[in-house]
């Protein structure tokens, strides 16, 4: 997938979700993306994807560290369950592939649970 088809999904997938209120595309080059999915001021979901690399990273951040992630290296997932962000999960849930609209569905039940919606 190109830069520009990832953009335009990101878009696409993040427009299901009321509580994304802005997208900015932070940095773009030739093989990379990076995005914010502004949810309020200090929270928002930062989605990276480096495609020659075959890297791709989703981020949950709150008050400025990271709270939650989902990160991708040449085919192995891995998780930063919430509540232990810099623990890195290789269990089976923490190893399953996950597209982006499923991470952001993941992203609304955390946020509810923390009253944040």
């Amino acid at each position: 997938m190109t830069v520009d088809a990832f953009e335009r999904q990101v878009y696409h997938l993040a427009a299901k979700f009321s509580f994304i209120k802005t997208i900015i595309t932070v940095d773009k080059t030739t093989n990379t993306i990076k995005l914010r999915l502004h949810i309020a001021p200090d929270c928002f979901v930062q989605v990276y994807t480096n495609t020659r690399k075959r890297l791709l990273s989703y981020v949950l951040v709150l008050h400025r560290s990271r709270a939650y992630g989902r990160d991708c290296d040449g085919g192995a997932w891995h998780r930063h369950p919430y509540g232990h962000p810099d623990d890195h999960d290789f269990s089976p849930e923490g190893t399953k592939s996950v597209a982006l609209d499923e991470f952001l569905a993941e992203v609304q039940d955390i946020l509810r649970e923390e009253g944040l919606l």
